[in-house]
């Protein structure tokens, strides 16, 4: 029986499904799969032990138009290989050319340490910042992405190649932005607040990927290692948490994928007008 193992990182439940996903459709052709949590693995000092695998898989969100430095530390963790084949997954709130170069830093690293990156993917189901989707269109792209995924794991298996690319220009832009946003995000993280509605409970501080979140003297803080998943600012019982000046961040009614996708919902729902630019071509476009 082959076998593969995927490390993910999940903020707020999208790559966490999409992750799911990947484990159903590998098991389907009878792989023996492991589903790792990248922050599992840093906090808890995890062995990263891929020579026993035929396949490695990492996935996680686009943030800031790049990688989540959660998972940069993580990268830089793992051991040296040679000649280890892998997949890369990817979540985002849209599926367009200005993200496609948004796993060039990590597939540049993984390729030093002897992985062979060979084929990467992007989906969507949300966005869980800024513009939350209507709720009809992200039950529809979590159908479209179900379907995506099945179709990812077969051409891994048969070893097809596919890599995101965009021309020179918009490379160089967005290694640019990435270069900036990676630095940037930490320190807007250092905005968020707990108000007076905190009860204390402890749980985005046990909950808190890159151990960003701390009591001190009574008071809820926000250290520089924020990744801006925003997992505390959802999760929290009370809502207590949000952006002192960034409050635009936030969706005001809050974000729960699992709750979103398990109501039923028809097409009849949905409003043209507030339909994203690429939902169509998504969910009709399997090579998307």
């Amino acid at each position: 029986m082959k076998s593969v193992i995927i490390y993910y990182f999940s903020g707020t439940g999208n790559t966490e499904l999409v992750a799911n996903m990947v484990k159903e459709g590998f098991t389907n052709y009878k792989y023996k799969v492991s589903v790792v949590k990248i922050e599992d693995v840093l906090k808890k000092n995890l062995e990263i032990d891929v020579e026993k695998y035929d396949l490695v898989g990492i996935g996680c969100q686009v943030i800031g138009f790049g990688i989540p430095n959660i998972v940069y530390k993580f990268i830089n963790s793992m051991p040296k290989v040679l000649h280890k084949k892998m997949f890369i997954f990817r979540t985002a709130g849209g599926v367009a050319p200005i993200n496609y170069n948004s796993s060039r830093p990590i597939i540049i690293k993984l390729s030093k340490k002897g992985y062979e990156v060979f084929y990467e993917r992007m989906f969507s189901i949300s966005s869980n910042w800024i513009d939350k989707f209507d709720e009809i269109i992200i039950k529809k792209l979590y159908e479209a992405t179900t379907k995506k995924v099945a179709i990812m794991c077969k051409e891994v298996i048969n070893g097809e190649s596919r890599i995101l690319k965009t021309g020179i220009g918009l490379k160089v832009i967005m290694i640019g932005v990435m270069s900036i946003t990676r630095w940037i995000f930490p320190l807007i993280g250092k905005d968020l607040s707990a108000n007076e509605s905190c009860t204390h409970c402890g749980l985005c501080i046990r909950n808190c990927p890159t151990r960003n979140i701390y009591e001190s003297n009574g008071k809820i803080k926000f250290n520089f290692s924020c990744c801006s998943c925003m997992r505390c600012v959802y999760s929290c019982p009370k809502t207590a948490i949000n952006y002192r000046v960034f409050t635009f961040f936030r969706i005001s009614d809050g974000y729960n994928i699992k709750k979103i996708i398990g109501q039923p919902l028809d097409d009849s729902q949905i409003n043209s007008k507030k339909v994203p630019k690429f939902y169509y071509n998504y969910i009709s476009n399997d090579t998307m």
